[in-house]
């Protein structure tokens, strides 16, 4: 009893030097394997009060086995990733000097007793009790971390009070400055194992790592483009017309991931040209990037099917090509004005939209006109628009209408007879 009470005043006498109760645990050893002149199962169960001087290498522990015998262990340790040596002095019924590997729960211990009898034994501890928790100096990590979009992201932490793990600290962490989120405890090596959520997007992230509100690390992060997944591709021009031999310049390419993120430095080239549904000879030159099409007889949107190899990996895509008949292809315009009425001091008239009708027999109804009365410019709102009249009412008007359909121009006249 006085040797529990010796060993428990050393403890104590420590805490107040040291003034570090986090330092103090209790601890489960199970021994269940033993090799001396033979090999013997075990079954010793031994309980200890200990205390970790913390900056000093160094643990003291009390306490009793299977029969409540008295046991005490001096020992020193040093670490090696996830394997703790200790070589320690052991009191129980006589002494015993002997040293410890330990991985994870499990220990290899190998020791000299009084007789200088050399023992190989296997057992494991069990942390019961530990009061308090550690402080921590720092965080080993990799600083600058690279990762792809889409990816799942570990970052292994190892928290350290001055030389030694730092256990049972609690570990948050944000993304850039945002939400902070619980990443858990730091295990009896001071690891902790960080999941960040999956990131798509790309770009440089900052993780900041924190000990309750302190922030103890911060860890660059660069996320990259996923593989090659979609190709978008611009020509220079946004339409072509009919009945011309076309040539389109590849002038922008564009290639992204499946999270929409852009791809650059890129090695692709060309496969494959064609139009969807209707066959039509494409040139292309790899020179310039160049595709000569044959004339299109109707307008219309084509999707032009494509293939490339990107960095070894053929992908494909469609860009959609608009066609536009042709302004020298015009046959005829057709559109009437027609007198609606008298709205006060004005004559109203509505006009219905140009029909522009082509060689091919196509046609289409355009926006882009303009009606003169008496060479003035008139307001038109909905196809209708108003004409100031006075006490004379006239019994006709001549509009002049200017028709524009891209680089075609022509003013029509139009007589509107009215019938009082």
């Amino acid at each position: 009893m006085k040797k529990y009470l010796f060993l428990i005043l050393i403890i104590f006498i420590t805490y107040l030097t040291f003034g570090r109760v986090n330092n103090i645990y209790i601890e489960y050893n199970y021994d269940f394997w033993e090799y001396g002149n033979n090999s013997t199962l075990t079954n010793i169960h031994s309980l200890y009060l200990g205390y970790d001087f913390g900056n000093i290498p160094l643990k003291l522990q009390i306490g009793s086995q299977n029969d409540l015998q008295f046991s005490s262990i001096i020992s020193t340790f040093a670490s090696f990733g996830k394997i703790y040596i200790e070589p320690y002095l052991k009191y129980t019924s006589e002494f015993s000097l002997g040293i410890k590997m330990n991985y994870s729960h499990f220990y290899l211990n190998y020791y000299l007793n009084k007789n200088l009898k050399q023992i190989l034994g296997i057992g494991f501890n069990i942390p019961l009790l530990k009061f308090g928790k550690d402080d921590i100096s720092y965080i080993k990590s990799e600083n600058h971390i690279k990762a792809t979009a889409g990816k799942k992201i570990k970052i292994k932490l190892i928290a350290k009070s001055e030389n030694f793990p730092s256990e049972n600290v609690d570990i948050y962490y944000n993304i850039n400055d945002g939400k902070k989120f619980y990443a858990g405890k730091t295990n009896a090596f001071g690891e902790i194992e960080l999941i960040l959520p999956i990131i798509y997007k790309t770009g440089n992230y900052k993780i900041n790592i924190f000990n309750g509100e302190n922030l103890i690390k911060q860890i660059s992060l660069d996320i990259y483009p996923d593989e090659p997944y979609k190709v978008n591709i611009d020509f220079n021009k946004d339409i072509i017309f009919t009945d011309n031999q076309e040539i389109l310049k590849i002038r922008n390419i564009r290639v992204f991931d499946k999270y929409s993120n852009m791809i650059k430095n890129i090695d692709i080239q060309f496969i494959n040209f064609k139009f969807l549904g209707d066959y039509k000879k494409i040139k292309y030159s790899y020179l310039d990037n160049t595709l000569i099409l044959d004339p299109f007889k109707k307008s219309g949107m084509y999707n032009l099917y494509f293939e490339v190899n990107i960095n070894g990996k053929y992908i494909n895509g469609i860009k959609t090509i608009t066609v536009k008949n042709n302004p020298k292809d015009i046959e005829k315009i057709e559109f009437d004005i027609t007198y609606l009425g008298k709205e006060g001091n004005y004559a109203v008239f509505e006009i219905k939209k140009p029909n522009i009708i082509f060689l091919n027999s196509q046609n289409e109804y355009i926006d882009n006109f303009f009606i003169y009365y008496k060479n003035k410019k008139i307001l038109i709102k909905n196809n209708r628009f108003k004409i100031s009249i006075n006490d004379n009412f006239p019994n006709e008007f001549i509009f002049d209408t200017e028709i524009k359909y891209y680089n075609y121009n022509s003013i029509i006249q139009k007589k509107v007879i009215i019938n009082n």
